[in-house]
């Protein structure tokens, strides 16, 4: 097997750490020939605060999806997450000569200058995601490339973060032996993976439930509207359990991934589940539905804080899709419905199955695969992408004479990629 066409992607979160491997098998497929899962260490509400720890879990999973495959992985496409990351609003203008049509120059000025966004002290732009463009008060225009006009304004989305974030997260995966290539924010890594165009196009929430936050991302007109963040997740959950049943923490996520459930209605009142003691201490039973009545009682607490969110995002009536959840709290019993008793919303569970061959779909059919899945996409896409810049440069014929002029335009053009745009 060619490493050459082998991509890895790496999800870094609080709980596990989980390593896809997988190559593009045409047709817009992805086929995976290697997954795994590892427990993760150093990672606290999905920020990193132990390097070693993180590079070790890093390279153990990497060691895992490789399993027996004779390949030597040596570039990883890693997603960021952490409850600093928030979105930045950006208008831009862009005076263009009388008679002269709008090129892709002129969008990519336009792009460039909102990297450059002026922006606090620590913090860096991780993604540029244009909203719409405008030209000469004409709104709504997704593409104004070959409009004519004396005005081009855009409007434009930064999700924005800690500058930390990505420097420990190149460092550990630089200790772990190996060279990260991109990071994506981690709601907008998942949204592609579970995500239709129509999905898009319709109004649609993602709610990535972590074990130490839960991301939000909507999408509206098939463009990523908002981002948001709650800072706690599954594992207040867990603690809740270690502190209600007054067992041991390991014990209470035991109980929780075995036994748990959303919605306490639903648990029947007989089934108990006993506990064995510490030291000579006495087993105790704890009733399924006492066990189930705790989790939801955090749960509907992160549910309101997310759709406070939706509704603050000015979006909450244009979600035609509804909800889509994700992540590893997405496989806790119930939470579908407790999910829509909240919200009003159609829910559904977002398994990475877009973009993959059919023969793989049971291999990661789990929400908790959706952000790893979703930057192994990212890598296939880049790869074509670079490909096909490569293609058209060479396909292209040379001119004897040029000026200095004709020449920085045209590298400007060939750098232009619509999709830069999107980020995805």
């Amino acid at each position: 097997m060619s490493e050459r066409n082998i991509f890895a992607a790496v999800d870094i979160g609080t709980n596990t750490i989980i390593c896809l491997l997988g190559r593009d098998s045409g047709e817009h497929k992805i086929e995976i020939v290697g997954h795994a899962i590892v427990a993760s260490s150093g990672v606290r509400r999905g920020v990193i605060i132990n390097v070693e720890e993180v590079a070790q879990a890093i390279k153990k999973a990497v060691d895992k999806a490789r399993g027996e495959l004779n390949i030597a992985v040596k570039k990883l496409y890693v997603n960021v997450a952490g409850h600093q990351l928030h979105r930045v609003e950006r208008k831009l203008t862009k005076q263009i000569e009388v008679g002269k049509i709008i090129s892709k120059v002129d969008v990519r000025q336009l792009f460039d200058e909102a990297r450059q966004t002026p922006l606090n002290e620590g913090e860096k732009i991780y993604h540029v995601i244009n909203q719409s463009y405008s030209v000469d008060g004409e709104t709504g225009i997704n593409n104004p490339i070959g409009i004519t006009g004396t005005e081009l304004l855009a409007q434009y989305r930064l999700i924005v973060g800690p500058e930390n974030y990505e420097k420990v997260l190149k460092t550990s995966v630089e200790r772990a032996g190996f060279e990260m290539v991109k990071c994506v924010v981690n709601p907008v890594a998942a949204a592609e993976a579970v995500l239709t165009d129509d999905e898009k196009e319709a109004g649609v929430v993602v709610v990535d439930l972590g074990g130490g936050t839960t991301s939000i991302s909507i999408y509206h007109d098939n463009v990523f509207r908002h981002l948001g963040m709650v800072p706690f997740g599954g594992n207040v959950v867990t603690n809740d359990i270690r502190e209600g049943c007054s067992i041991l923490l390991r014990q209470a996520e035991s109980l929780k991934v075995q036994y748990g459930a959303a919605m306490g209605e639903h648990v029947p009142d007989n089934r108990v589940v006993t506990i064995p003691g510490i030291n000579g201490w006495e087993p105790k039973e704890i009733s399924f539905k006492s066990l189930a009545y705790i989790i939801q009682a955090r749960m509907e607490e992160i549910i309101e804080s997310v759709y406070y969110q939706v509704e603050k995002s000015g979006y909450a009536d244009k979600l035609g899709a509804g909800i889509v959840v994700t992540g590893g709290g997405a496989k806790l019993r119930g939470i579908r419905q407790l999910v829509l008793f909240k919200t009003g919303l159609n829910v559904r569970d977002g398994k990475p199955i877009n973009g993959i061959i059919a023969e793989n779909e049971k291999a990661i059919d789990t929400p908790q695969f959706a952000t790893a899945f979703g930057l192994l996409k990212k890598a296939v896409r880049d790869e074509k992408a670079q490909n096909d810049e490569l293609i058209n440069k060479k396909s292209k014929p040379k001119k004897i004479r040029t000026n200095y002029s004709e020449a920085f335009m045209q590298k400007l053009s060939l750098f232009f990629n619509d999709e830069n745009d999107a980020e995805f």
